[in-house]
């Protein structure tokens, strides 16, 4: 688990404390909902920059991919040409 700046989570627990319907007398649960959402947080924002890079490789793969099969065609296309003029 992250250790996250205590203002971030007094920031967190007094909006679950909003969301509950300003109950007084639940500070430690607001507070540990507060440390589990900023946990879950900082995983799923880790998972979506993993997500995002391999999607990142995949795209560039595809690319080179393309462009060596343009460049394949092309070399195609030049030998025929010049087969045609013999």
């Amino acid at each position: 688990m992250k250790n996250f700046n205590e203002n971030d989570i007094r920031i967190a627990a007094y909006y679950n404390w909003l969301n509950s319907g300003c109950q007084n007398g639940n500070d430690l649960q607001n507070w540990n909902l507060a440390l589990q959402q900023l946990s879950n947080n900082a995983t799923s924002t880790k998972s979506a920059s993993k997500t995002l890079a391999c999607k990142n490789i995949a795209a560039k793969a595809s690319s080179k991919t393309i462009s060596a099969k343009a460049a394949a065609t092309k070399t195609i296309s030049k030998t025929s040409a010049s087969k045609k003029k013999k």
